[in-house]
């Protein structure tokens, strides 16, 4: 009788112990199957998504000139002109067009002086940040500028001296 209930017992724990590798690799397969299920589905969200719904109005206003007689880049004028313009982009995103849509339609609507050049993003940017500075900023930048090319020079002066003088001794 001794034998028959280790057997029994053998066996309850041979299938216990097959149960829970079967278990374990059944709870690993439904792992991968959630991570690959879940992969698929953002793998399809990114890429079906309409670029109109990830579209902001700063995108648009950084290829477009500000309509006023300032030098700004769009993006950068907060004049009532400008903001009329970003609201209106604003109600075209929404309206699901695309950026080059919306600036095909300020270019046809208000002609080139809508499309930005390089030379205006350049001017206007710099307008941006130094619209503020009155004549001792521009003294003060002006005299910074003259004492980094003195020292500058003066620096190269003197290495060029030196590597001429051990040269020649």
């Amino acid at each position: 009788m001794k034998i028959k209930e280790t057997e029994i017992r053998l066996k309850t724990q041979d299938s216990r112990l097959k149960t829970g590798v079967c278990g374990l690799v059944s709870g690993v397969l439904s792992l991968k199957f959630v991570f690959l299920l879940l992969l698929t589905v953002s793998c399809i969200l990114l890429f079906t998504a309409s670029p109109a719904h990830a579209l902001t109005v700063q995108e648009v206003a950084a290829d477009l000139a500000c309509p006023c007689e300032c030098p700004l880049v769009l993006e950068d004028c907060n004049m009532s002109c400008g903001l009329d313009w970003k609201d209106q982009i604003g109600q075209m995103i929404k309206e699901g067009k695309t950026k080059e849509e919306i600036i095909r339609h300020f270019i046809d609507k208000y002609g080139d002086e809508a499309r930005i050049t390089p030379v205006q993003r350049i001017k206007g940017k710099f307008f941006k940040y130094t619209r503020g500075f009155d004549t001792r900023d521009w003294v003060l930048a002006g005299a910074i500028i003259v004492v980094w090319l003195a020292v500058i020079f003066l620096g190269v002066y003197i290495i060029t001296r030196r590597l001429l003088h051990k040269k020649v001794a």
